[in-house]
């Protein structure tokens, strides 16, 4: 089981550095889109439309099944325009960071870093990336209510290419995301 004084201080770190790409991806702050942002992100703003919360939807019951504990104390969930998150520790000090995000896997793709891994065909359309300076698999998946995902850095990434984080990635994905994937695509 993972020691708080196990973890350095930029360990501790990549959980808030994932959120902050995220937002930036999500264009946290604004309120209606400009027309060249209809192909990349989600209009928050439009009252039909309603981000996933899988943050909510994954039980204290699931996490202890799991063997994940909050990543601070308080298990709370972050919230911004645009943007869900939450993260959790692994037994074995893996660091998961779950989101759903107003953005689209187009804008994914164009300012992240993708990676040679095909994720399931269930989860189409989805996709196995790498946000730039991390050594993390993130598993997205495309929703009418944003795209939801699964970031994966293990107690050793910095010894690991992040496309070999991307198995535990999807696996984690399907045990917190999975049943609720299809809900999430039906609107």
């Amino acid at each position: 089981m993972r020691k708080d004084n196990d973890v350095s201080g930029l360990r501790m770190l990549f959980p808030v550095l994932a959120l902050i790409g995220t937002c930036s991806l999500a264009g946290c702050s604004t309120s209606g889109l400009a027309a060249e942002d209809e192909p990349y992100l989600f209009d928050t703003s439009d009252p039909s439309f309603h981000l996933a919360t899988p943050c909510e939807d994954i039980t204290e019951e699931r996490l202890e099944e799991l063997g994940l504990t909050h990543l601070d104390e308080g298990g709370e969930i972050y919230r911004k325009q645009g943007l869900e998150s939450c993260a959790f520790w692994t037994e074995d000090g893996a660091a998961i960071v779950v989101n759903a995000a107003a953005y689209k896997l187009a804008r994914v793709a164009e300012s992240r870093v993708p990676l040679p891994y095909e994720p399931s065909s269930e989860k189409q359309p989805a996709l196995a990336f790498s946000p730039e300076g991390n050594e993390a698999c993130v598993i997205g998946a495309e929703t009418q209510r944003g795209t939801v995902e699964v970031n994966y850095s293990s107690s050793n990434s910095y010894e690991v290419e992040p496309v070999d984080e991307c198995p535990q990635a999807e696996k984690y994905f399907d045990l917190l995301i999975g049943e609720k994937l299809s809900e999430y695509r039906s609107h």
